[in-house]
């Protein structure tokens, strides 16, 4: 599966020769003088001495006077050496300093698959079900590093996916939502384009956190699941759209009603009157909708007349504020590396 680092390397002697040096020094041991750090690296991985290769080969790759090819080069094998290994993190760490620093290296094309087959390591391999870091989120590295320097790949809609599932799994609804509304902008055309349009409406419904909260988020399900359904009013999740969607727009419609007992208890009828109109206007068929109806008629006011009094609704102001922290997401810049 590896692909063999002699492949990079014009440098070497004879590998019989080189094979002899290393064997009479010993491979783990300082490699003798005329042997080159690179040249022990490269015949350590084809020995199957992937902790001297590296070694080794890290050497290199951390050597700031070397040239950026020749570091490249190293990080690959360095890279490939700590995978057969296990080393997983350092793995992930080494192929990530090529894309960012070499993505030239004609290595970069099979640092697709070592991504794709880390995402599924991190997240699945019983090996790191106890590491006190969460492995899952070196996963979540690994998935979205792909997505990130491979967006045209056929991979890269189920790296996100995968991310979003993962969010779904931690009840991390926020980083789910915007997960999922990425996936379905960048791929439209992908398989999961459905499921990541309504998952992105589900996960920001139950983000909101229900009707005693902001509705920035609500009103930004509410968005997203009629998109939907409009865009798919037949498919696999449109009854679960359609459920999610009632729920919002009960929601939306109470929160109108307590900001209006807000104001109420404040003594700011005008800001009561505007809440209770914007419940009774939009969302005319929910429970909080028809109480805010008869409020209001108590109040002598016609629904009739509200709607065309700006002055006496503020509905033009029913619709999501600026994204909060969405600049802020957990990308693959956010571990330090």
């Amino acid at each position: 599966m590896m692909q063999n680092p002699l492949l990079f390397s014009d440098r070497l002697p004879t590998v019989a020769l080189l094979a002899g040096l290393l064997l009479a020094a010993g491979c783990a041991a300082t490699l003798p003088k005329n042997v080159t750090p690179m040249d022990g690296a490269v015949l350590a991985f084809a020995e199957g001495d992937f902790e001297s290769a590296s070694r080794w080969a890290g050497r290199v790759a951390d050597d700031t006077d070397a040239g950026l090819p020749v570091r490249a080069e190293a990080a690959w094998i360095a890279a490939e050496a700590d995978l057969a290994r296990g080393e997983d993190v350092k793995a992930l760490r080494r192929y990530r300093w090529i894309l960012e620093n070499a993505p030239w290296s004609e290595s970069v094309g099979m640092i697709e698959d070592r991504l794709f087959e880390l995402g599924e390591i991190f997240f699945h391999d019983p090996r790191h079900e106890s590491w006190f870091f969460g492995s899952r989120n070196r996963g979540v590295e690994a998935f979205e590093t792909l997505q990130a320097h491979f967006r045209r790949s056929d991979r890269a809609d189920d790296a996100l996916k995968a991310v979003g599932d993962y969010f779904v799994s931690e009840k991390d609804w926020y980083q789910a939502g915007l997960t999922f509304e990425e996936l379905w902008e960048e791929y439209p055309d992908s398989e999961w384009s459905e499921y990541a349009l309504w998952m992105a409406g589900h996960t920001r419904w139950e983000a909101s956190q229900g009707a005693d909260y902001d509705r920035d988020e609500m009103l930004r399900a509410k968005a997203l699941l009629e998109v939907s359904l409009t865009t798919h009013p037949r498919g696999v999740a449109s009854k679960q759209a359609e459920a999610d969607l009632v729920h919002v727009i009960e929601a939306l419609a109470w929160n109108e009603v307590i900001v209006a007992d807000f104001y109420s208890a404040r003594g700011s009828s005008v800001g009561e009157r505007l809440r209770l109109a914007n419940a009774a206007l939009l969302y005319p068929e929910t429970e909080a909708g028809m109480l805010a109806a008869a409020r209001l008629d108590a109040m002598g006011l016609d629904l009739a007349s509200l709607r065309k009094d700006l002055a006496a609704s503020a509905l033009d102001n029913v619709k999501p504020g600026l994204r909060r922290f969405e600049d802020d997401r957990r990308s693959v810049f956010g571990f330090g590396y």
